[in-house]
C-alpha cells in the first residue's frame, strides 16, 4: 500500500460527466481552496466515481463475482487471468485482482480526502458530496472484503480482511483488519452517508448515476444481509421500496434493461454512468465476453446449462430475453431450420462430470420420425408425451436418454453458443454498458431472503412474487405451489439467481449462505485440477493477495 498516492482527476473526468464549469484546474488550487468550496469538492469527488468505471476496477469486479458462480460456462482455455476467477485454480500475480486492489485503495484515499478536508459548515449541497464519498468508501471496502476476506458467516472475528485505512498519510500502512472491523466501518460509512445525504437531492437526470441516501439503504440491506443482520437488511429494503423514487420496469420495457441509461431507467437505484462514443467499452468491455455484437467482442463466455435450465422451465419468463441462442442458417428439404438432438452426458474421466453431445437430425416427414446417424448407423429418436409436452429419448447401449430436439446451434470448441445481452446494447452501442450497483428488484429479493431466515414465510414468498408477476411466470401459492422437497429459502433463493445473473452477486450469494457450488456441467472449468465442487470452507473461496501488494507491504498476511 505505499504506492496508494492520492491523485485527483477532476479535470479529464469532468468532462466525462458532461459538467460544463469553467474554473482554474485543480492542481493549480490550493487545497484549503478546494474544500471550502461546493464546485472544487463536487469535482474531486467525480475522480473517485470515475475509478468505478474503469476496465481495471469494473471488469475484475464483475469476473469475480459472476464469473466464480454457477450462472456462466467458458467455451474454452485462455491466458487472460480472469481464467483463474473462473476455474478457482488461483495464481498469486492475477493482474486484474492487483489492478483492483489498487483501484479499490485509490478511490479510499480519494474519498478520505474529502471526508477529511470538505467544510462542513457550507450547507447540504456540500454535506451530500460528503456523504457520496461516505457511500463509495463503504462501496470499496466491501468490494475488496469480498474478494479477501472469508464471508462474514465464518467466524469475522478472526479470520483477516483488508487493510482499513480513513486517513491520507503516505506512511501509514496499516495490517490487515478482521473481516468484522472491515464490515463495521462499512455499516458505519453507510450510515453516515445516508445521513449526510438527508437534507439535499441532486436533480432527476442525477440522482441514479450518483450515490444518494436511497443508495446508502440499499447498500445497507446488502450488507446487513450478508451479515446476518435479518431485521435490519428487511428494513432498509424497506426504506428504498417505501420511499416511492423507484419502480420495476414492465414487459418489454424490462427486457431491455441494459440499453437504457440509468439516470431515464426507473428501476436503477446507482449505476456507473458510461458515455456513448466517448468510453472504452469496446472488445474488452465486461459485455464483450458474453457477446459478439455487429462484430465487436469474443463472445466466449455464455449462460450455463444450470441456469437455461432453471429460467426455461418457463419458456414465457421475460428473462430468457437475456439469452441470445445463435442459431445456423439454412433449412432442411421442407423450408425448415436445420434440427439437432443435444443432451447432457456424464464423461469417464470424473465422476459427475458433464459434457455436451449433439447430433444433427433429420424428419421424415412422411412417417414423422426424427432419426440421427452414429457409427454410420441410422437411430430413431422416440418421443413420448406428458401432458401437454412432447419428450425425446434415444437408446445408448441400451439405456434410455432423454434429450432436447432443438434448431441448430453454432458452436466453439464443442459448446453450443449462448450469448448473454445483460451488459451490451446501451444506446445502441453494441458494448455499452452502465453498471448497475443496486436496483429495485434487489431489495425486493433481500427483503424475501431475511424474511425466509426468520421464518416469515409469507412475506418471503409475497416479495418473490412480486418479481415473479414482472417475469410473467406462475406466482407461488396461489397459482402454483412450491415444489416438494424445496424450501421457502430455496424458492427464494433460485428467484434470485434468475433476476440478478450476470450483475456480479451469484459468488458471494452461493458462499455467504454456507452453499457448496456445483460446477458439474459443461464448461472449461473442468480442465486440470478441476474443482467441480466448491465448499464455502474451501480455501480458494478467498483470492491471494496480489503479490506486488505484498512486497509493497512485508506486514500484509496472505491468505493460505
Amino acid at each position: 500500500m505505499k504506492n496508494l498516492k492520492y491523485f485527483l482527476l477532476s479535470i479529464m473526468i469532468a468532462s466525462l460527466w458532461s459538467c460544463d464549469i469553467d474554473r482554474d484546474p485543480f492542481q493549480d488550487v490550493a487545497d484549503e481552496v478546494v474544500f471550502s468550496d461546493v464546485l472544487g469538492v463536487e469535482a474531486a469527488a467525480l475522480g473517485t466515481y470515475a475509478i468505478l468505471k474503469q476496465n481495471t476496477f469494473m471488469r475484475p469486479y464483475h469476473f469475480h463475482g459472476e464469473f466464480g458462480g454457477d450462472n456462466i460456462a467458458l467455451s474454452g482455455a485462455t491466458t487472460d487471468h480472469l481464467y483463474f476467477m473462473y476455474n478457482f485454480q488461483h495464481v498469486p500475480n492475477n493482474y486484474h485482482l492487483n489492478d483492483l486492489w489498487v483501484d479499490s485503495y485509490k478511490g479510499i484515499i480519494n474519498c478520505n480526502k474529502i471526508i477529511e478536508n470538505a467544510d462542513r459548515t457550507i450547507g447540504p449541497r456540500m454535506d451530500h458530496v460528503i456523504g457520496e464519498m461516505y457511500y463509495l468508501r463503504a462501496f470499496f471496502y466491501h468490494t475488496l472484503v469480498n474478494i479477501w476476506g472469508r464471508p462474514y458467516s465464518q467466524d469475522p472475528h478472526s479470520n483477516l480482511g483488508v487493510p482499513i485505512k480513513t486517513d491520507v498519510d503516505r506512511d501509514n500502512v496499516p495490517p490487515r483488519a478482521t473481516v468484522a472491523q472491515v464490515y463495521d466501518l462499512i455499516v458505519e460509512d453507510l450510515l453516515n452517508a445516508a445521513e449526510y445525504m438527508s437534507e439535499y437531492n441532486r436533480g432527476p437526470n442525477e440522482m441514479r448515476i450518483y450515490a444518494s441516501r436511497e443508495a446508502a439503504w440499499a447498500y445497507l440491506s446488502r450488507v446487513y444481509l450478508y451479515m446476518g443482520e435479518n431485521e435490519k437488511a428487511i428494513e432498509f429494503a424497506s426504506k428504498v421500496i417505501d420511499s416511492g423514487k423507484f419502480s420495476l420496469l414492465q414487459g418489454e420495457a424490462y427486457t431491455k434493461y441494459p440499453t437504457f441509461v440509468p439516470e431515464l431507467n426507473q428501476e436503477t437505484i446507482f449505476a456507473c454512468r458510461s458515455l456513448k462514443d466517448e468510453d472504452d467499452y469496446n472488445w474488452y468491455a465486461v459485455g464483450g465476453m458474453y457477446a459478439r455484437i455487429d462484430g465487436v467482442g469474443w463472445g466466449e463466455m455464455y449462460a450455463s446449462q444450470p441456469y437455461r435450465d432453471l429460467v426455461g422451465q418457463y419458456p414465457e419468463d421475460l428473462r430468457n430475453e437475456f439469452i441470445l441462442p445463435q442459431y445456423t442458417e439454412g433449412t432442411d428439404e421442407q423450408g425448415n431450420p436445420l434440427m439437432w438432438i443435444i443432451y447432457i452426458r456424464t464423461t469417464d474421466q470424473a465422476e459427475g462430470k458433464k459434457m455436451f453431445t449433439t447430433y444433427n437430425v433429420t424428419k421424415n416427414y412422411d412417417t414423422g420420425i426424427w432419426s440421427y446417424v452414429k457409427d454410420d448407423v441410422s437411430l430413431e429418436v422416440f418421443t413420448e408425451t406428458e401432458g401437454e409436452k412432447t419428450l425425446y429419448y434415444i437408446f445408448e447401449n441400451n439405456v434410455k436418454t432423454y434429450v432436447n430436439l432443438e434448431r441448430r446451434m453454432l458452436i466453439r470448441n464443442g459448446y453450443p453458443q449462448y450469448f448473454v445481452n445483460k451488459c451490451s446494447n446501451q444506446e445502441d452501442q453494441p458494448q455499452l454498458w452502465s453498471p448497475v450497483i443496486s436496483r429495485l428488484a434487489e431489495m425486493y429479493l433481500n427483503r424475501a431472503e431475511a424474511y425466509a431466515k426468520l421464518g416469515n414465510e409469507g412475506a418471503a414468498i409475497s416479495d418473490i412474487n412480486v418479481l415473479r408477476q414482472r417475469a410473467g411466470i406462475p406466482l407461488y401459492n396461489s397459482d402454483i405451489e412450491i415444489p416438494s422437497g424445496k424450501t421457502v429459502f430455496d424458492v427464494v433463493m433460485e428467484e434470485r439467481q434468475m433476476e440478478l445473473a450476470f450483475e456480479a452477486h451469484r459468488r458471494y450469494d452461493i458462499f455467504r449462505n454456507n452453499l457448496t457450488l456445483d460446477r458439474r456441467y459443461p464448461g472449461t472449468h473442468d480442465r486440470g485440477s478441476a474443482l467441480m465442487q466448491v465448499a464455502p470452507t474451501h480455501p480458494r473461496v478467498v483470492e491471494y493477495i496480489p503479490e506486488p501488494q505484498l512486497l509493497a507491504q512485508p506486514n500484509l498476511i496472505n491468505n493460505p
